[in-house]
């Protein structure tokens, strides 16, 4: 027992040497690092999907619905989380490609690490009564969370977590900001502008660095939004507050788990 306790430390010790040591400039594909911190990041992780990608529409709607003059301000950093290195050049090529103009105004961010580091999914413990095939999927979205959050970090005085399969209502701008002053005067670890699990959290980039931490770190124990709900009541955070009517939705059908059906909906949100 010793044996294997040691062993599994040592291989959450090199991954999170790993992630914690990011190479911006190696791991940036397409797109160019602003000199000076924004209001706002919004990480994208991407995901393969079976015949299907959603990624393009995700873009399109958050483009269209950030006007111009905010442009400057927010900053959308894809992550594509695919470990095949054929796909991730050909995938990160295609995006470009078709939103070439907001990538080289620096509006988006395509990125991969160089050497993704992933532990073998298929030998982690077994909890909750998932499969292998779902803890290797919430294992493996923790640390693409938490790449992405570390990657972020120096970016804006805000980070909002996405999916790349939701839409934005008009003005998500505007009524973030505006929701952000709502609860100025409250201790808060997150604001949840929906209430679908992790889309749409909202952190402070000084909060950044424990989130990150505290996913890698437990990133096989449990999914991300028990693994956020556990951080936010050691920060103190006694509730949740909710944003409604919502300012995101979700949209894609194929989930990124293999053979799942995704029928979430989020009632609150309005267009």
């Amino acid at each position: 027992m010793k044996h294997v306790t040691s062993s599994r430390t040592l291989r959450k010790s090199r991954l999170e040497e790993a992630y914690f040591k990011i190479n911006r400039k190696e791991a940036l594909l397409y797109g160019k690092i602003r000199r000076t911190a924004g209001f706002l990041t919004i990480g994208i992780p991407s995901v393969r999907r079976k015949n299907v990608t959603y990624l393009e529409d995700t873009l399109q709607s958050l483009i269209s619905r950030t006007p111009p003059s905010n442009r400057s301000r927010v900053l959308l950093v894809v992550f594509l989380t695919e470990s095949n290195h054929t796909w991730v050049v050909h995938r990160a090529k295609e995006v470009y490609q078709r939103f070439q103009e907001h990538v080289d105004s620096g509006f988006i961010q395509i990125v991969h690490p160089p050497h993704i580091a992933y532990p073998n999914f298929r030998s982690l413990e077994r909890r909750y009564n998932d499969d292998k095939d779902r803890v290797a999927w919430r294992s493996k979205q923790n640390l693409d969370f938490s790449y992405l959050m570390t990657y972020s970090l120096p970016m804006s005085q805000y980070y909002l977590q996405l999916e790349d399969d939701v839409m934005a209502t008009e003005n998500y701008i505007h009524k973030l900001e505006d929701f952000i002053k709502q609860n100025e005067q409250e201790t808060w670890l997150y604001l949840r502008m929906s209430k679908l699990g992790f889309i749409g959290l909202l952190f402070r980039n000084s909060d950044l660095p424990k989130v990150s931490e505290f996913l890698l770190v437990l990133f096989d124990e449990k999914p991300c939004d028990l693994l956020i709900n556990d951080l936010r009541v050691i920060k103190g955070q006694t509730k949740d507050f909710v944003l409604s009517p919502s300012l995101f939705q979700h949209m894609g059908l194929v989930s990124s788990l293999k053979n799942k059906v995704q029928l979430l909906k989020d009632n609150t949100f309005r267009d």
